[in-house]
Order: structure tokens, then C-alpha cells, then sequence
């Protein structure tokens, strides 16, 4: 009786192992890895001028959270959140450590990317370093903090992930852009800390105001 039992609860593992492997093979999958791109080697003149008013951002580190993906797979809508904390080199786009979202393959339409910063305490979780060169050609360390659980959502109408396949969504960071509003008397005019023009919530809050404005506005997300 004992033995009977036993058979059948193997021959139950062994159809439920089948048909487990079966579902595998229906539903493939692919994965997304996030890449970033950034403005770290462009240069922006806010005066048109040949020498001064040059503004460039360098280097600095975006700390994230949590990174979403949302998209259509004919009638299907699909949603995967990846909770991670993660470091962004400006200067490179690195990655650290690499997030990687797994999805169902498909067609998919209207694709959405979203990144939510971290925001755990009072250091800001986006710092980016470069240089501004005055009206009177001095250049001068600039420096823009960022302390908020933002979230950065960029959009794409369509991707095409094939079974197996492991492609790039990548995201672009641009604090050239997202400085656009901002003059050179704006800058020409700030306040320096320590010889550095910060720009934070706290200080040349009204150039602040403007950037931030400007940071989920201008992302962009593409995949390879």
C-alpha cells in the first residue's frame, strides 16, 4: 500500500516537472541589462561666444533604487520591478552593480523605463561636477546637488525582444540639457561656496529650481 502511494506521488513530480518544463518553453523570456548614457565629454556655450560661458559637466555619481519596466505584448501588459540599489559613474555610465530585468520575449509597444533615485537620508543621491567659464573667462568648479526619490521615466514606442536574446535599455542622463534654461548671468552672478558654484536645494536655489524642473523632462531611454 505504502509502495502504491509512493509510485504515485513520483509519477505526479515527474508530470508536474513535464508540464512545468512545457510552460518554460511556452512563455521564453529575454533580458534587458540597464546601460546609461551621459553628456560627461559635451560642452554647452550659454552665450554663443567663442571662450566664454562654456559649461561642462565631467564627472559625478547617480545613486538609484529601483528600476521599472512597463510595456504592451498585443492585448498583454507587462510590469517588472527590479529593487536594487545601484551606482551611476557619470563619467562612464557604469552601472554598479549591473541591473538586469528579465521580461517575457515579444513585441512590445508602448515601453516605458522608469528609475527612482534613492532616498534614504540627507547626502544627495545625484552629484555632478564640471567647470564654468565666466564673462571674464575665469573657470570656475561647478557643482549641481540632487537629494529626492525622483523618478526618471523614459519612453520608447516599441522593442522587439527576441527567446534568449539579452539586449540593452539604455537611458540617458544629460545635465547639459537639463541645464538649458539657465543664463550666463544667472551663472556669472551665483554664489560660490569655497570657490565652487554649488547648486543644490539650499544654495542658488533659483538656478536649482530651474534645473530640477528640467530633470525627468529630458530623459531618454533607446534599446539595442
Amino acid at each position: 500500500m505504502k509502495y502504491s502511494n509512493f509510485k504515485f506521488i513520483l509519477a505526479a513530480i515527474v508530470a508536474g516537472s513535464i508540464i512545468f518544463s512545457s510552460c518554460e518553453k511556452d512563455n521564453p523570456t529575454g533580458k534587458i541589462t540597464l546601460e546609461v548614457n551621459t553628456t560627461s565629454s559635451s560642452t554647452v556655450n550659454l552665450k554663443g561666444t567663442k571662450a566664454a560661458n562654456d559649461l561642462v559637466f565631467t564627472s559625478g555619481t547617480i545613486t538609484i533604487r529601483e528600476v521599472v519596466f512597463d510595456g504592451e505584448v498585443g492585448a498583454t501588459s507587462v510590469s517588472r520591478t527590479i529593487e536594487q540599489v545601484a551606482d551611476i559613474d557619470y563619467a562612464t555610465g557604469t552601472v554598479t552593480p549591473e541591473v538586469v530585468i528579465e521580461v517575457p520575449a515579444g513585441d512590445y509597444t508602448d515601453v516605458n523605463l522608469g528609475i527612482e533615485l534613492q532616498d534614504v537620508n540627507d547626502d544627495p543621491t545625484v552629484v555632478i561636477e564640471g567647470t564654468y567659464t565666466n564673462s571674464s573667462e575665469e573657470v570656475i568648479p561647478i557643482r549641481f546637488e540632487f537629494n529626492s526619490g525622483e523618478v526618471f521615466e523614459a519612453n520608447a514606442a516599441s522593442v522587439s525582444i527576441e527567446p534568449g536574446a539579452d539586449i540593452v535599455g539604455k537611458i540617458t542622463f544629460d545635465a547639459i540639457s537639463w541645464f538649458g534654461t539657465v543664463t550666463s548671468n544667472e551663472l556669472d552672478n551665483a554664489t560660490q561656496t569655497d570657490g565652487v558654484i554649488v547648486i543644490s536645494g539650499t544654495s542658488n536655489t533659483t538656478i536649482f529650481d530651474k534645473v530640477a524642473d528640467k530633470l525627468d523632462v529630458d530623459t531618454q531611454a533607446v534599446f539595442e
